[in-house]
């Protein structure tokens, strides 16, 4: 028997690769969503931590998902690349990346969606919305603030500033892919040159509604760099932009 497809489905696709130590919470954190229907592909990167044994068992636990999926890649492709192994199974007409290092408030997709709803209302270009987030440590301790800014496809070509776990439609994810697997760095940023591109534009929500975990293994460096300034009292305005890397293609 086929499961019928509702229409107003989230896909959400989380790479991972050796974060073990904090997926299980990233993968709650998506079960924990007001919003629904939800469908969970997870795609490990050929990890050599725990992550597949630890994922597979949050998964088991999950009960209120549409639908859950573990790819385990048998080799280390990156994080385009995890991405485009997951593009075939793609089945949702919204779509959002969640790091399996970061945490989504339950309101987030809820949120997010509403906003991009309404947003086509009046302007039917608008594919995606991003938002602010709150800054924490590996152990989930508050830092600071984090913030975007406006959307301006000019400045897309200079900063990255649309942060996962933006939310869009599915249609401009999967019409821009696959993507280019020789980038390791500035991954994001590459993504969204591309949908943009293609003629969808951004919208940016001035709230804090996503956690996004500072630690030493984050994949730009600007965990060790704001764990950094925090320890020296730097707080206050921290523009996100400053920090994400842009496209850079190293293997």
């Amino acid at each position: 028997m086929t499961t019928e497809i509702p229409a107003n489905l989230l896909t959400v696709v989380m790479p991972n690769y050796n974060y073990g130590r904090f997926i299980d919470e990233a993968i709650r954190s998506v079960a924990q969503q007001t919003y629904a229907p939800i469908e969970l592909i997870v795609v490990d990167d050929a990890s050599t931590d725990d992550s597949v044994a630890v994922a597979t068992e949050t998964l088991s636990k999950v009960t209120n998902l549409f639908d859950t999926k573990l790819i385990a890649l048998p080799e280390n492709v990156g994080k385009l690349g995890a991405l485009n192994r997951a593009l075939s199974h793609v089945r949702g007409e919204y779509f959002m990346i969640q790091d399996s290092d970061d945490l989504l408030t339950p309101e987030y997709a809820a949120r997010t969606i509403a906003e991009l709803i309404e947003a086509r209302k009046t302007d039917p270009s608008i594919g995606f919305i991003y938002t602010d987030c709150t800054l924490i440590s590996q152990t989930g301790e508050i830092l600071d603030r984090g913030k975007s800014t406006p959307f301006d496809p000019r400045l897309l070509e200079e900063y990255s500033f649309v942060p996962e776990p933006a939310m869009c439609l599915a249609r401009p994810v999967l019409e821009a892919g696959p993507y280019d697997e020789a980038i390791r760095k500035g991954t994001k940023h590459h993504k969204w040159r591309r949908i943009v591109a293609n003629g969808w534009m951004g919208k940016h929500l001035a709230e804090p509604i996503f956690y996004y975990r500072m630690h030493d293994k984050n994949m730009s460096g600007i965990g060790k760099r704001v764990i950094e300034e925090v320890e020296k009292g730097q707080r206050g305005h921290r523009i996100l932009s400053g920090y994400w890397p842009t496209q850079t293609t190293q293997r």
